[in-house]
């Protein structure tokens, strides 16, 4: 039996998720040029990812790779963290390095948190 009344303690908890993608054609997207020899220094994107409402606390963002396209003469070389993550949001960062020419990627993201 279910009592209003009665306080259980236990704080309620909410999800935000969505995919992005991110190609050659967003302003600042770097990844697909190559330029001399193979650096082993890594090359990124930051792209900032707003909540579509706030968070009371920070949340935990877990990410995913969902696609990429990267070029055939390529070693597919892709790595994705959420870094500086607020209530309001997260910066999402794509890398890769060497030669690797990365044309697009598709970031999958959950965010839990109250």
């Amino acid at each position: 039996m279910y009592n209003d009344n009665i306080s259980s303690g236990l704080v309620p908890f909410r999800m935000c998720s969505a995919t992005v993608s991110l190609d050659q054609f967003v302003t600042g997207w770097t990844l697909a040029r190559f330029e001399g020899k193979a650096d082993p220094q890594p090359r990124a994107f930051e792209q900032w990812i707003d909540f579509s409402t706030p968070f009371s606390n920070l949340p935990l963002v877990q990410l995913g790779v969902v696609g990429f396209d990267i070029d055939n003469r390529d070693t597919a070389r892709l790595k994705v963290r959420a870094e500086r993550i607020t209530a309001n949001g997260f910066m999402l960062v794509i890398e890769t390095w060497r030669h690797t020419r990365v044309y697009g990627a598709e970031v999958s993201w959950l965010a839990i948190g109250t």
